[in-house]
C-alpha cells in the first residue's frame, strides 16, 4: 500500500511491510483472528480491532453460559467478530468462571448510513476494503469503498491509537469524499453498552448522558469496580446533536461529488483500579478538552513515545524480511502491554486481546514475559514482581485454604492473588508457579541489583518457604518428595517427584537462603520482622538439597514424575488421526493421563531456563526422549525446544520451531488469534532470538554479559540494544564465513 490510497488522509508513516500488517477483504472465517492481532493498547487500556460500525448480524450482547474447559480445544461461542475494550483490573465475578476481566461498552462505535443503508463490511456494497496495522506506533487505518444502486461511490479512510503519551485517550479519525454521486449521510456517534464477557452481564449499574456532541458513560461491576467514558465528536460540516431516543450523538448531512466530510473523536476513559482512583467527571472532560485543544500535536506525541518504545526494544534481522516482520509482531504486543506506573494488574495470558482465559494472570509472567522487560524496560520487570508482591495476603489465603501455613501462589492469579482457575485439576495441583514467582523475584534482583525491591520481596520468600515445608513429604527414611503435583506438561495430572516442581523448588529455596543472609547483613529490621528461626532456615537447607530429581542411569535421562518410563505409550499414529488439529481433540481426558503424551516441555524446561546445569550430552539425551512425545499442544511448546535447540546448536531444529511459534498468531489459516494473541509466545519468541540465536547468557548463571550465537542460515546479521546490570548495550552478531563477530558497545 503507498500513501496514494488515502485521497485526502494519508497514513502517518510510509508504509514499511516489516511493520505493517495488512488484511485484504472481508472474510467471516479470519474476521475475528484478525480483530486479535490488530488489539491496540497503551498499557492503561487495551482494544480489540473490530470495525467501529460492528457487523450487524454479531450480538455482542447475546446472553450465555461460558463452561471451564480446556481453551486449547474449546469451540469458540462468536465466530465472525467480538469486540473488546479492556482497562486490566475492571473485573466481574462469573458463577463458574469465578472472577474475570470485564469487556467494557464499545467506546470506538462510530456507525454510518450511505443513503438510508447501514454501513457493514460484511455486505455486498463494500469493495476494496484493506487494513493496516503499523506496529511501530500502533495505528489502526482502514479504507474501503461504498458503492450504492443510486450510481454513488463513497471512499472511506479510518485510522485510529490508543494515545502512549495519554494513556486514557482513545484518538479517531474518519473521512468519507463523495467519488461519484451525491449521498445522504447519517452518522452516529455513540459508546455501546450492548456488549456481554463471555455472554454474562457483570455490569450492574450503567448511566449514560447524551448532550450535544457528549456522550458519558459510567457503570459499575458486580465486583464493586467502576469504569467511566466521557467523548466527543466533531467535524468541520454540520454538528452532532445528543439523541436521547436513539441514545447517541446524531449528524445528518449531504454529500456531493468530490466533497468529502472529515470527523475527530476523542474518548476519555477511567477504571477505579488506577492508582489515583476513579477520575471524577470534572478532570474527565478537562482531560478531554485538553486533547481537543492539542488535537493537531496528539500523534506526534504519541508517535514520540512509540519510537522511545522501540528505540530500546528493537531486534534488527538482515537477510529475512519476513522473521524480521515476525519478530516485530511479538515486540509491539509487548510494547503495548507494558506498563511502568501501576504494581496492582500484571499481564493477563491474553494480553487483553480477548476474553480466553478471563483475564488471569499465570506462571507466564515470570517465565516467558519477564525477561522481555527486564533486558527492554526494567521498570516494567520491577511492576510485575510487584504485583507478586502486592497480592502475598492472597496468596497466604490460597494456602490456608489447602491447610497449609506461609503463601501458595495461584494457577491462575486474580488481581488480589486469590485463585480462579476453574478447574480444579490445575488449580489443586499445579503448583509449581509458586516456585515460578520466587524465581522470577530472585531473577529482578540478580539483574538489577536492587536491594530495595529484594527487601519488599523477602516476606513472599519467607512465606513460600514455609509453605514447601508442610507441603513437602518428610519420610522416615530420610528422603523428601513432592507428591501429587502436576507439571508444565498438562497432560499427565497427578504425579510424584515432577522434575521440573522438585527442581524448581530446590533453587527457590536455595536463593530464599541467600537472600536471607543478605538481608540478615543489610536490613536487619526486614530480617527480624519475618520471624525466623534457625531450626526454619535449617529445614529450608535440607529440603533444597533433599529434594529429588529421577534419573534413568542407562541413558542419564532425568525423569519427568516418578514411575514415567512405566506409562503407556500414546498411539499417536492410531489417535492423532490429523497433526493439523491439536491432539488433544482426539483424545479422552482419562487416556491422557496414564500415557506419555506431553503437552510442552516439562523436563526440558530445566536446560531451557538453566543451560548451565546440563552437560550437552544430557540435553541430547533427554531432547532425544521426550521430543517424539510432545504433541506442542501449547503455545508455549516451540520456543522451549527451539531455546534448546539453538543451545545444541541444532540450527535446522531451533529455526523450525521459531517458524512454528511465530504462525501461532500470525498464521491466517490458523485463525490463532480469534480468541486473543497469545503474549507469552511473543516473550517466548524474543527470548528464542535473545537467548536461543543470539546465545546470551542468563544473568542469574553469569554475571558478565556473554554471548555464543548460532544465526540461521538466512540471517546475515543481528542486532538489538539489551539492559544489563543497568546498563544499555548495543549489540551487534555478524556472520563471517563460519564464524560470528560480536560486538558489544
Amino acid at each position: 500500500m503507498k500513501t496514494e490510497c488515502y485521497p485526502q488522509m494519508k497514513l502517518y508513516r510510509i508504509y514499511n511491510p516489516a511493520f505493517c500488517i495488512r488484511q485484504t477483504g472481508f472474510s467471516r472465517e479470519y474476521e475475528k483472528h484478525y480483530e486479535g492481532i490488530f488489539t491496540q493498547g497503551s498499557g492503561y487500556f487495551h482494544m480489540r480491532g473490530s470495525y467501529e460500525e460492528g457487523i450487524s448480524y454479531e450480538n455482542q450482547a447475546e446472553e450465555y453460559m461460558r463452561m471451564p474447559a480446556n481453551v486449547t480445544i474449546e469451540k469458540p461461542h462468536h465466530t465472525v467478530s467480538k469486540w473488546g475494550t479492556y482497562i486490566p483490573g475492571i473485573t466481574g465475578n462469573h458463577p463458574l468462571l469465578h472472577e474475570e476481566l470485564v469487556n467494557l461498552p464499545y467506546a470506538a462505535s462510530f456507525e454510518a448510513e450511505f443513503n438510508g443503508i447501514r454501513l457493514d463490511m460484511s455486505t455486498d456494497c463494500i469493495h476494496n476494503m484493506e487494513r493496516i496495522l503499523d506496529m511501530r506506533d500502533g495505528v489502526l487505518y482502514r479504507t474501503f469503498q461504498w458503492k450504492g444502486s443510486e450510481n454513488t461511490t463513497i471512499h472511506g479512510t479510518y485510522r485510529r491509537f490508543i494515545s502512549a503519551s495519554r494513556k486514557n485517550l482513545l484518538v479517531q479519525e474518519i473521512e468519507y469524499k463523495a467519488i461519484d454521486g451525491t449521498c445522504a449521510l447519517t452518522l452516529y456517534h455513540d459508546i455501546n453498552r450492548q456488549v456481554k464477557t463471555n455472554g454474562y452481564e457483570h455490569i450492574i449499574r450503567s448511566e449514560k448522558t447524551v448532550q450535544d456532541n457528549l456522550i458519558m458513560l459510567s457503570l459499575t461491576t458486580d465486583m464493586q469496580d467502576e469504569a467511566a467514558m466521557i467523548s466527543s465528536v466533531f467535524t468541520q460540516k454540520g454538528t452532532f446533536l445528543g439523541n436521547t431516543a436513539e441514545d447517541k450523538c446524531i449528524l445528518h448531512t449531504t454529500l456531493r461529488q468530490g466533497e468529502s466530510i472529515f470527523i475527530r473523536k476523542l474518548t476519555i476513559l477511567s477504571g477505579s483500579k488506577d492508582k489515583g482512583g476513579l477520575l471524577s467527571p470534572t478532570a474527565m472532560q478537562a482531560q478531554l478538552e485538553d486533547a481537543k485543544a492539542h488535537c493537531d500535536t496528539l500523534y506526534r506525541e504519541h508517535q514520540t513515545v512509540w519510537d522511545a518504545m522501540w528505540e530500546r526494544a528493537h531486534i534488527t534481522i538482515e537477510g529475512a524480511p519476513a522473521d524480521q516482520q515476525k519478530i516485530n509482531f511479538a515486540i509491539y504486543h509487548l510494547l503495548r502491554c507494558q506498563n511502568t506506573e501501576n504494581a496492582s494488574t500484571a499481564i493477563c495470558a491474553k494480553g487483553f486481546s480477548g476474553e480466553a482465559y478471563f483475564g488471569h494472570y499465570f506462571w507466564d509472567t515470570e517465565i516467558y514475559l519477564l525477561p522481555f522487560y527486564l533486558h527492554t524496560t526494567p521498570e516494567a520487570a520491577k511492576r510485575l514482581v510487584e504485583f507478586r508482591i502486592h497480592t502475598l495476603p492472597g496468596a497466604q489465603k490460597n494456602a490456608a485454604a489447602y491447610g497449609y501455613v506461609g503463601a501458595r501462589y495461584p494457577w491462575e492469579s486474580s488481581g488480589e492473588g486469590e485463585e480462579q482457575c476453574p478447574n480444579w485439576q490445575y488449580a489443586d495441583h499445579e503448583v509449581h508457579v509458586t516456585a515460578d514467582v520466587i524465581f522470577g523475584l530472585w531473577h529482578v534482583f540478580k539483574a538489577t541489583g536492587d536491594e530495595t525491591l529484594l527487601q519488599k520481596a523477602f516476606p513472599v520468600m519467607i512465606e513460600t518457604a514455609r509453605y514447601w515445608m508442610e507441603r513437602v513429604e518428610w519420610r522416615q527414611d530420610g528422603t523428601i518428595h513432592l507428591n501429587g503435583v502436576m507439571g508444565p506438561d498438562e497432560y499427565i495430572c497427578i504425579c510424584n517427584d515432577n522434575a521440573y516442581t522438585n527442581e524448581m523448588v530446590s533453587r527457590t529455596l536455595s536463593m530464599t537462603l541467600e537472600a536471607i543472609g543478605l538481608i540478615k547483613q543489610k536490613a536487619d529490621a526486614v530480617y527480624k520482622a519475618a520471624g525466623l528461626t534457625e531450626e526454619e532456615c535449617e529445614k529450608f537447607a535440607l529440603c533444597a538439597e533433599g529434594l529429588r530429581i529421577l534419573t534413568e542411569k542407562r541413558q542419564g535421562v532425568i525423569m519427568q514424575c516418578q514411575d514415567f518410563d512405566n506409562f503407556e505409550e500414546p498411539a499417536f499414529e492410531t489417535i492423532w488421526k490429523d497433526r493439523q488439529k491439536p491432539y488433544g481433540h482426539f483424545v479422552s481426558q482419562e487416556r491422557n493421563y496414564r500415557t506419555k503424551a506431553l503437552k510442552q516441555a516439562d523436563v526440558l524446561m530445566l536446560p531451557y531456563l538453566f543451560p548451565n546445569a546440563m552437560s550437552e550430552k544430557q540435553i541430547t539425551e533427554n531432547y532425544r526422549y521426550y521430543q517424539p512425545y510432545t504433541t506442542h499442544d501449547s503455545s508455549l511448546s516451540a520456543v522451549v525446544h527451539g531455546i534448546v535447540c539453538s543451545g545444541l546448536g541444532w540450527l535446522e531444529e531451533a529455526y523450525h520451531f521459531f517458524q512454528t511459534a511465530a504462525s501461532i498468531d500470525l498464521d491466517e489459516k490458523r485463525a490463532g488469534a480469534a480468541e486473543g494473541i497469545h503474549i507469552a509466545n511473543c516473550g517466548g519468541l524474543w527470548q528464542a532470538v535473545i537467548y536461543g540465536f543470539a546465545g546470551m547468557n542468563r544473568c542469574y548463571e553469569e554475571k558478565e554479559l556473554a554471548f555464543t550465537p548460532h544465526l540461521p542460515d538466512a540471517w546475515h546479521s543481528l542486532s538489538f540494544q539489551v539492559c544489563h546490570n543497568n546498563s544499555y548495550y548495543r549489540v551487534s552478531i555478524v556472520r563471517k564465513g563460519q564464524e560470528y563477530e560480536v560486538l558489544v558497545q
